[in-house]
């Protein structure tokens, strides 16, 4: 089973729902980020070079690869 989550409302103030929390870590590898919905563990972000940003769910489905930090983040919502 797939969970999707629904895209809130952004504002220029708003990068990332308010429910989701990104931590930056080190202890994997430089530069990844885990989300966290709602305390639930749903995927990482990871930078890697030359591709940019890559984003997988938890269920290690590749999301894509994205230019910024905050496009690779917003790819774990719906639109």
């Amino acid at each position: 089973m797939s969970t999707t989550i629904e895209a809130p409302t952004m504002t220029a103030s708003t990068t990332t729902a308010p429910d989701v929390e990104w931590t930056e870590t080190d202890v994997v590898q430089p530069s990844v980020w885990i989300g966290r919905y709602r305390g639930t563990y749903i995927g990482l972000v990871e930078h890697r070079e030359p591709e940019g940003f890559t984003a997988t769910t938890h269920r290690g489905r590749g999301l894509g690869n994205f230019a910024s930090l905050e496009d690779a983040q917003r790819s774990f919502y719906k639109v």
